[in-house]
C-alpha cells in the first residue's frame, strides 16, 4: 500500500466503520416503527443483536478469503456501497426484506475490523501505533451518534420508507464516490495471499496453532461480553434496581458511552507510553473487574455524582480495550496475516458478545443486578489473565 500518510490511512480505516455502525445501528433506533409495521411485539427487536451478530461473524470469516483477492481498502469501501443497500431493503418493512437486510448489514459490517487491521498493518512503522489503532475504533461510537442524530428526524419528518431509501441511497453513493475519489484506496496493493489452504475456517485453523494467539482471543470473548452486557442492559439496571426515570438513565448513558470514547483514547495512549500493551490490556480488564463490584454495590438512594462516576469508568473499561487489543494482534503475527488472524480472533469476540447480555439477563432475573455485576466481576479477573503477557511482542517489519 503507498505510503500516504497515517492521517489519511486512519480516515480512511475509520470512515467505512463509522458509516456501516451507523447503518448496523438503525434498526434498533427504529425498532418501535418496523416492529409495528409487521406486527410483532417491540420485544421481539431483541433477536436483532443476535441475528446481526451471526452474519457479522459470517462476514468476518469471509474477510480472511476477500482481503487478499480484493485488497483491505477496496473491500471496507464496498461494504459500505452494499450497506446502503441494505438500508433500502430494510425500508420495505416486510418480515422477508427486514432479515434479509439484517442478514446483509451484518456480511457488511463483518469485514471492517479485519480489513482496517490488514490496511494498518501493511503500512509499515506507524509512530504510537497503540493510540492511532484506539482512535481509529472510535468510529464505532461515532456511528452510534450518527445513527441517533439522523435516523430519528428523517423516519419522523419522512416515515420509514422514505427515509430508510435517502439515507440508503447517500451511503451507497457515499461508498461508491469515496472508494473511485481516494487515491489510498485506487492505488492500494492486496496483501499476498496466505499459504495454505483458505476457506471460512482457516482463521479459526490459524488460531489454533498458536497458544498465545488462542489466550488473547478467548480474553477478547469475555471483554466483548462485558462490553455489549453494560451498554445494552445499563439503562434497565439504572431505572429498575437504583429507580432513576428514563431521562435520568438515558443520560447516564451518554455518560457511559463518552467513557468509552475517551477509554478507548486513554488506554491507546497508556500503552504506547508504557509500552506494554499486554499489560495495559490486562489492566483494563482488571478494572471492568473493580467497577463491576462497585456497580453491584450500588444502591438506590446513591448520589447521582457517584453513579454517574462508575458508570463512566465502566464504559471507558468494558468498551476501552478494543484498540490495544488489536494492536497486540497486529504485533503477534507477521504482516501478511493480520487481518487473517483479526478474523479468527473477533469471532470469539462476538460469541461473547452474543452470550454475555442473556446471561447476564439470566442473573439477574433469577437472583438481583447487584449478583449478575459481583458475577461479571469474577468473569472480567478471567479475561484478564487471559491477557496477560506471556511472551515479547513481535516487532512489525
Amino acid at each position: 500500500m503507498p505510503k500516504n500518510g497515517s492521517s489519511s490511512l486512519l480516515f480512511v480505516t475509520m470512515f467505512p466503520q463509522a458509516i456501516m455502525s451507523m447503518v448496523v445501528l438503525t434498526p434498533p433506533v427504529v425498532a418501535d416503527q418496523v416492529t409495528r409495521a409487521v406486527n410483532l411485539p417491540v420485544e421481539a427487536a431483541g433477536f436483532y443483536t443476535t441475528l446481526n451478530y451471526i452474519f457479522i461473524a459470517l462476514g468476518t470469516l469471509c474477510s480472511g478469503v476477500l482481503i487478499p483477492l480484493i485488497g483491505p481498502l477496496r473491500l471496507s469501501f464496498v461494504c459500505i456501497f452494499a450497506g446502503g443497500f441494505a438500508l433500502i431493503l430494510f425500508g420495505f418493512a416486510s418480515l422477508p426484506a427486514i432479515v434479509t437486510a439484517v442478514a446483509f448489514m451484518g456480511l457488511c459490517y463483518g469485514p471492517l475490523t479485519p480489513s482496517s487491521t490488514q490496511a494498518i498493518a501493511s503500512q509499515g512503522p506507524i509512530a504510537n501505533l497503540t493510540l492511532f489503532m484506539s482512535v481509529r475504533q472510535t468510529s464505532v461510537p461515532i456511528g452510534g451518534v450518527l445513527a441517533g442524530l439522523v435516523v430519528p428526524p428523517l423516519v419522523l419528518w419522512f416515515h420509514l420508507p422514505a427515509a430508510m431509501l435517502m439515507i440508503g441511497v447517500v451511503v451507497t453513493l457515499v461508498g461508491l464516490v469515496a472508494g473511485f475519489a481516494l487515491n489510498v484506496v485506487r492505488a492500494e496493493v492486496p496483501p499476498p495471499r496466505p499459504l495454505g489452504r483458505l476457506g471460512l475456517l482457516a482463521p479459526l485453523r490459524y488460531l489454533l496453532q498458536d497458544d498465545d494467539l488462542l489466550r488473547l482471543s478467548f480474553g477478547s470473548m469475555i471483554y466483548g461480553a462485558m462490553q455489549l452486557t453494560v451498554s445494552s442492559l445499563l439503562v434497565v439496571f439504572l431505572m429498575t434496581s437504583l429507580g432513576r426515570n428514563l431521562v435520568v438513565a438515558g443520560l447516564f448513558l451518554g455518560i457511559n458511552q463518552a467513557g468509552a470514547i475517551i477509554g478507548r483514547i486513554g488506554w491507546g495512549f497508556l500503552a504506547d507510553r508504557l509500552a506494554a500493551l499486554r499489560a495495559v490490556l490486562a489492566g483494563v480488564g482488571v478494572g471492568m473487574s473493580v467497577m463491576c463490584m462497585l456497580a453491584g454495590m450500588l444502591w438506590p438512594s446513591a448520589p447521582d455524582w457517584l453513579v454517574g462516576m462508575v458508570v463512566f469508568v465502566l464504559g471507558a473499561t468494558t468498551s476501552g480495550w478494543n484498540g490495544v487489543f488489536l494492536t497486540c494482534l497486529i504485533q503477534a503475527v507477521p504482516v501478511d496475516r493480520a487481518g487473517f488472524a483479526a478474523s479468527g480472533s473477533l469471532l470469539f469476540s462476538y460469541f461473547g458478545i452474543v452470550l454475555g447480555p442473556p446471561l447476564f439477563g439470566i442473573l439477574a432475573l433469577f437472583t438481583s443486578f447487584s449478583t449478575a455485576f459481583f458475577a461479571f466481576s469474577v468473569l472480567a479477573l478471567a479475561g484478564a489473565f487471559l491477557c496477560r503477557p506471556t511472551r515479547p511482542p513481535a516487532t512489525i517489519a
